[in-house]
């Protein structure tokens, strides 16, 4: 139900264009000089410093290059590509479901002297036919160029790894990450590489491409490689948490869809971060569990296996 005029008023004050901005992760490259945010726009994209501006004080906000502009609601509705009733609906689950945490945005040029993340915004020449991706992981190579995986010879930082490229929830780039495949390093530094300070908590992988899927709900996994091979059985409405940890910004994403299916991995942190996860949600929307045998993985199921799994919650594939 939609918030009433008054209390809907409220709500605008509460929440504000920079936890809104923060909420979907969006404000990384946005810098604070007194009561306004300036930067490349967090909608488009792109490197121009002054084609945006938000007034946090008086809750305005606009790009000067292509988005128009407006207030909370209309950056929502520019997000989410929505009605304004779906927006005020969203407006008030982001307030029910996180605190402020953007006041002071956590991009490269931020003045709060900490530790930042620089975003990588050039495509790096992948290439999708190796071993791992399509023998281990069962990953076609169509399905691979389309979430822009494999390996590369152009890139220390993605050496010995088959690298798979990231985006904040709107789809604007941020960089690569490596699954190790080297055993030896692997043994020594774990299985995945981030960009240094990565801000991992602050998106979910594959959201901006689920995003026109959440009314009908979203499969929550824990890699990539879960999200690419659910979406080559069939369905694209599935999103990774990059790890076992389920963030404020996260929380307020799912707790917009339809209804959430968890889908972690079969082994001990799976399972705790799986309970973890639904008491978190369930206040929220519609949880549901679907619990795999010890030690498996999304993507050690066949595509028949997830196919029969998932249209049993899911009635598009």
């Amino acid at each position: 139900m939609a918030p009433s005029a008054s209390s809907f008023r409220v709500l605008k004050k509460q929440v504000g264009i920079g936890r809104i901005l923060s909420h979907y992760g969006l404000d990384h490259r946005l810098i604070r000089r007194g009561d306004q945010l300036f930067g490349p726009c967090p909608l488009h994209g792109g490197d121009n410093r002054t084609a945006f501006r938000a007034h946090l004080g008086r809750g305005l906000w606009r790009c000067f290059t292509a988005c128009g502009g407006g207030d909370t609601v209309e950056l929502i509705r520019k997000i989410e590509h929505c009605s304004y009733a779906e927006a005020a609906r969203l407006l008030q689950r982001i307030a029910e479901v996180s605190t402020p945490e953007a006041t002071q945005p956590t991009g490269a040029a931020s003045l709060s002297g900490m530790e930042t993340f620089t975003p990588f915004t050039r495509s790096i020449p992948l290439d999708p036919k190796c071993h791992f991706l399509q023998h281990i992981k069962a990953i076609r190579s169509v399905t691979a160029v389309r979430f822009e995986a494999g390996t590369t010879r152009y890139s220390s930082f993605l050496k010995n790894t088959v690298a798979v490229r990231l985006h904040d929830m709107v789809g604007n780039p941020l960089g690569y990450c490596g699954r190790r495949i080297d055993p030896d390093e692997t043994a020594r530094f774990g299985k995945w590489r981030f960009p240094r300070h990565f801000p991992k908590a602050r998106i979910l992988y594959n959201a901006h491409r689920a995003q026109a899927f959440r009314s009908h709900g979203i499969i929550v996994v824990e890699c990539p490689w879960a999200v690419m091979r659910i979406t080559q059985a069939g369905f694209p409405n599935v999103v990774a948490l990059l790890g076992t940890t389920l963030s404020q910004t996260q929380t307020a994403w799912l707790a917009s869809a339809g209804s959430v299916l968890l889908m972690l991995d079969g082994d001990p942190a799976g399972d705790r971060a799986a309970s973890s996860v639904l008491n978190a949600l369930r206040p929220h929307t519609h949880v549901l569990r679907h619990r795999l045998e010890n030690e498996m993985e999304p993507e050690d199921l066949s595509d028949p296996a997830l196919r029969s799994i998932l249209r049993t919650h899911f009635s598009f594939s």
